[in-house]
């Protein structure tokens, strides 16, 4: 979602106008939000970076290391991931763990959870 910076030539206010996609940012004629003008000259956003004072240091056996033909290394790597976010996932994603952990391949478990819900394996052409 892409938001462009705008310098009207009516008003000569700079704007933020935010659009919901490229393709919208792309078709869509932008419109000064303070006098309604057409006629907006587009500018080069600002950027800002932050820097952090000391570097964080990463213990390389506390990263998350998945390897696609072992289900457990996924289950690791979802555990990983939800043990930081600390967010509750539901019940899905602790069956589809569970049985990663299992050694379920995770194709399988993907075939049978989108069965559950009437989707199929197959990509639409």
């Amino acid at each position: 979602m892409p938001i462009y910076e705008y310098r009207c030539q009516g008003c000569e206010k700079e704007v933020s106008i935010f659009f919901l996609s490229f393709a919208e940012a792309r078709n869509e004629e932008a419109l000064c939000p303070e006098c309604g003008s057409k006629n907006l000259e587009r500018i080069v956003s600002g950027v800002s970076v932050l820097k952090e004072k000391k570097p964080v240091a990463q213990n390389p056996s506390h990263r998350s290391t998945f390897k696609e033909d072992d289900p457990g290394s996924l289950a690791r790597t979802m555990d990983d991931a939800a043990r930081k976010s600390s967010a509750n996932y539901g019940d899905d994603f602790k069956e589809v763990k569970s049985r990663l952990e299992k050694g379920e391949s995770a194709t399988s478990v993907e075939k049978s959870m989108r069965k559950r819900v009437g989707e199929s394996m197959e990509t639409p052409h």
